[in-house]
């Protein structure tokens, strides 16, 4: 058989994936729906079109939702998850020379590092850090927004690389109930 009317979102975030969900959205003939089952990206920008997709009214349903997607599930009014859904927290990272990954962890252990460089590096680095810090604390803020939990409940499951069950997300405030996959796919 075939879906519901859901808009899949199966692709990674990024500005322009998000902003052709929301042109989706704002389509006279478009669902109010998402499936979100992605493997993340960037989100730097849900602070200029979150509000936007938020007040299109959506209802949420979740799969496999890696870092990023969290923050387009938690834009649902209602959100829901199937049964085996799964939630990736993950600190905020970049991706420097071939493929290497630094967190917010690491830069902050990289004193020495920061002192072989020079004052215009240095500046430099402290920004990036700093930037990469704001950013951390944003996603961890907005996620403590929308669940009504602390933020540093949320820093630490980054930190600690956590995945959640449908179950445990409940628990957390992220999903508002768990809907059997019979219920949604018929």
């Amino acid at each position: 058989m075939g879906l519901p009317p859901y808009l899949c979102f199966d692709r990674e975030i990024c500005k322009s994936t998000v902003e052709t969900l929301l042109t989706k959205l704002r389509s006279a003939n478009s669902t109010n729906r998402v499936y979100v089952s992605s493997p993340g990206g960037t989100f730097d920008f849900f602070s200029v079109l979150g509000p936007a997709i938020q007040r299109q009214g959506i209802v949420t349903l979740s799969g496999d939702v890696r870092s990023a997607a969290v923050v387009l599930f938690l834009l649902g009014h209602v959100r829901q998850a199937l049964p085996d859904a799964t939630f990736f927290f993950h600190e905020v990272r970049t991706f420097v020379g071939q493929g290497n990954q630094i967190t917010v962890a690491d830069l902050e252990h990289a004193e020495e590092y920061e002192r072989m460089m020079s004052a215009e590096g240095q500046e430099a680095y402290q920004e990036w850090r700093q930037s990469m810090k704001m950013a951390q604390a944003w996603f961890a803020r907005f996620i403590s927004t929308q669940t009504g939990l602390p933020a540093s409940t949320f820093l630490n499951l980054m930190r600690a690389e956590a995945t959640l069950s449908a179950r445990e997300a409940v628990r957390y405030g992220i999903v508002h109930e768990i809907v059997p996959a019979r219920l949604v796919w018929k």
